[in-house]
């Protein structure tokens, strides 16, 4: 109850305008009958700022044909978070990590509905070209932000992550952290 009561307030209130761009977005992107993306990127908060380093080529969400769920993929090691993150604030990337969310939240609900099954979001992450060293802290911390609040927001959305292409140093690291993370996140 207080987790619904959390989400109702953040919906309503800090929340609203990515709730709102979501929901134009989705009723533009859908106008013709069929899915145009346009709408949904350049609705998304910062749009201006952030389309130029996040194309279609590092971050996209498609659909699994055998199961109508949501395929988000992101190629975050072909990000230029550098220059992303000086060109915006923690906290409007923040906004943007969110819009995806809210976007991936309502159109699993429509498809929910229309298909009588739930449709949740798989995530990809694909870490080829990932820094090991280096890259900037505010994109992390702004990954981190979000992904913090997006399990607050959306927790039953989160379908099964995947993580390819891990940089042969990682891989035994992931194992070891993987025994350190909550149950819930090492589940999916």
């Amino acid at each position: 109850r207080e987790a619904l009561t959390s989400n109702l307030q953040w919906r309503m209130n800090e929340g609203n305008p990515i709730v709102t761009c979501a929901a134009n977005a989705i009723e533009a992107a859908t106008a013709d009958g069929k899915w145009n993306n346009d709408p949904v990127r350049n609705g998304a908060p910062h749009a201006a700022l952030i389309n130029d380093f996040i194309t279609t080529n590092q971050c996209i969400t498609t659909s699994v044909p055998t199961t109508n769920d949501l395929l988000y993929c992101i190629r975050a090691g072909k990000i230029d978070d550098a220059g992303l993150m000086s060109t915006v604030t923690v906290d409007q990337m923040v906004d943007f990590f969110l819009y995806i969310k809210e976007v991936n939240a309502m159109v699993a609900d429509l498809r929910s509905v229309q298909t009588n099954s739930l449709v949740k979001v798989v995530t990809c992450q694909d870490m080829n070209g990932l820094k090991l060293v280096g890259g900037s802290k505010d994109f992390q911390k702004a990954l981190s932000v979000a992904s913090k609040k997006a399990n607050d927001l959306y927790p039953s959305l989160n379908g099964r992550t995947l993580m390819l292409n891990l940089p042969p140093l990682v891989r035994p690291l992931v194992k070891i952290f993987k025994l350190l993370l909550p149950k819930a996140v090492t589940e999916r």
